[in-house]
């Protein structure tokens, strides 16, 4: 595990007038000024993201009316980090991550502004929106490994846990606004206005990064070898740690059954609820409510000794949400179970974060965050799976094989993993 040095803590160095309360001080990583910027630009590409991803998943499920497109418009938003994500990772961990997150973000506005466009131009514009999207999916590549390292390059390495967990909570807080607005967006004016808003979030977003002071140095013996020299020795690195193996491997599994199941929650709002835009952004409101939720009670565990536990029991928690949406036919039961599911989400999500960046070397955890999104790529499998099993014989028994199989997965490595359990 990387350790900063006590005597030249380049956090401590650069946030001076920050005082320390106690340790059991809730949301105490907002003492250091740095990280309330980083925290500010995350919640704005966070809340652009969810409206993106509603008004995509929407759009295609209502021009085409299949659930197997409609879950490919999700698949091709994580399966480029199977390419890109480890070459972001490194990227990361060599250049100063303010500039590649800025990019990113005014990336994402550019494309923003051309699924809007193609949404008024052209009369099927579902396959010219694919190759966009794929585009979102790899700046997220980047934005992810730059944006959970730099969380925890700003404050000093026993509150990495608490700031890992207030990002979280940020995270699901916004995704809750971002549900609501833009389901309602989405009925009142249309898949466009939801693009147009997001461009203009995103580009806020990139401004607030470029006000960020400078961050503490690293490691400069990294930036000497090539791009592809980092990325290969974070490989060998993470694939030499049983721990952070065995969290990215199971973080591939989770990802295929678990968090794909929002790639038919257009399916379950349109067609098996019989709601609309609202009711998907209701939908996705409540599992940002239970985001929330999880994200809050994690900060309160952030001092947990028992994180490996904590981890696989609200893995199988999760699968087990997804086996009770998959027989909910009533809408009032089902936002219930989307803030269960979000709970287990955000729980499982953030302690994997904390996981992987607590077992490796400080000069590689932009790679290892980049090994988790490489990781979440394998989601697209998932996404397709749900989408043809949805098609052949319904939505509820795809998401119940799923949900069987995350508690399957879940049982194995509680078995099988020793390591994790006591991590």
């Amino acid at each position: 595990m990387g350790t900063r040095s006590n005597e030249a803590d380049p956090v401590t160095e650069l946030d001076e007038p920050v005082k320390r309360t106690g340790q059991a001080a809730l949301f105490r990583a907002f003492k250091y000024p740095l990280f309330r910027r980083v925290f500010a630009a995350q919640i704005l590409f966070g809340f652009a993201n969810w409206m993106n991803r509603l008004a995509v998943g929407w759009i295609v499920l209502d021009q085409t009316g299949s659930a197997f497109l409609t879950t490919l418009s999700f698949a091709v938003q994580t399966a480029p980090g199977m390419l890109v994500a480890p070459f972001a990772g490194a990227i990361s961990d060599r250049v100063d991550r303010r500039i590649v997150l800025g990019a990113s973000g005014l990336g994402k506005a550019s494309v923003m502004i051309l699924l809007a466009m193609s949404v008024i131009l052209v009369e099927d514009a579902v396959w010219l929106m694919i190759p966009l999207v794929a585009i979102v999916g790899a700046l997220t590549s980047f934005e992810i490994p730059s944006t959970q390292a730099m969380v925890v390059d700003v404050v000093n390495s026993e509150d990495a846990a608490n700031g890992i967990a207030t990002q979280s909570s940020g995270m699901r807080a916004v995704s809750i606004i971002g549900g609501i607005s833009g389901g309602v967006l989405l009925d009142l004016a249309g898949g466009p206005a939801v693009f147009i808003t997001a461009a203009v979030v995103f580009g806020a977003g990139a401004l607030v990064v470029s006000t960020i002071g400078t961050l503490p140095k690293r490691l400069s013996t990294e930036a000497r070898r090539s791009v592809l020299g980092n990325t290969v020795d974070g490989l060998k690195t993470m694939s030499g740690i049983p721990t952070v193996r065995t969290l990215l491997i199971l973080a591939v599994f989770v990802e295929i059954f678990a968090f794909s199941f929002m790639s038919v929650l257009p399916v379950v709002a349109k067609e098996r609820l019989e709601v609309g835009g609202i009711g998907l952004g209701a939908l996705s409101a409540m599992s940002g409510v239970g985001g929330l939720s999880g994200s809050l009670w994690l900060v309160f565990m952030s001092q947990s000794e028992s994180k490996g536990k904590l981890l696989l029991g609200a893995g199988f928690l999760y699968g087990v949400g997804i086996l009770l949406l998959s027989g909910s036919g009533w809408f009032a039961i089902s936002l219930l179970i989307m803030v269960g599911i979000g709970f287990m989400a955000a729980v499982f999500d953030a302690l994997e974060w904390t996981l992987l960046q607590l077992h490796v070397p400080d000069a590689m955890r932009g790679r290892a965050v980049s090994g988790w999104v490489f990781a979440i790529g394998f989601g697209w499998i998932g996404h397709l799976e749900l989408g043809a099993v949805s098609d052949s014989i319904g939505v509820q028994w795809a998401l119940a094989i799923n949900g069987a199989l995350v508690v399957v997965v879940i049982i194995v490595a509680l078995l099988m993993a020793p390591r994790l359990r006591s991590a």
